[in-house]
């Protein structure tokens, strides 16, 4: 029993079957390659990226770590600020009340 068409024929391929073969392994090949550059580059530019973003983070910690101890510097220059300021109102409160009392003693009570 034979197949379908000569079996004589279906032996050889006609050269233009085998051109379009190679034709398409060549075009396949060129597109793998470029594709594969392009995958290369890409995963190096990640790698740089991720660099950058570790970089950032680290900074950034870094920064918020000096907010941190800059607004602690702050609030204890505020605390003594306060501080100050209430002796301060303290002593004009005193120096007041001593004046109101050297006022209101009559002038021949005065040494």
């Amino acid at each position: 029993m034979m197949g379908l068409g000569n079996g004589r024929r279906s032996m050889k391929s006609p050269p233009l079957v085998l051109a379009a073969l190679v034709a398409c392994i060549i075009v396949l090949g060129f597109n793998y390659w470029i594709a594969s550059s392009r995958s290369v580059d890409l995963q190096t530019r990640i790698v740089e990226l991720e660099g950058r973003v570790r970089r950032a983070a680290a900074e950034r910690g870094a920064v918020e770590m000096k907010k941190n101890e800059f607004q602690g510097e702050l609030e204890k220059q505020r605390e003594q600020l306060d501080k100050i300021q209430s002796s301060h109102n303290f002593q004009m409160e005193s120096v007041n009340k001593l004046y109101q009392d050297e006022k209101a003693r009559p002038a021949w009570f005065s040494s």
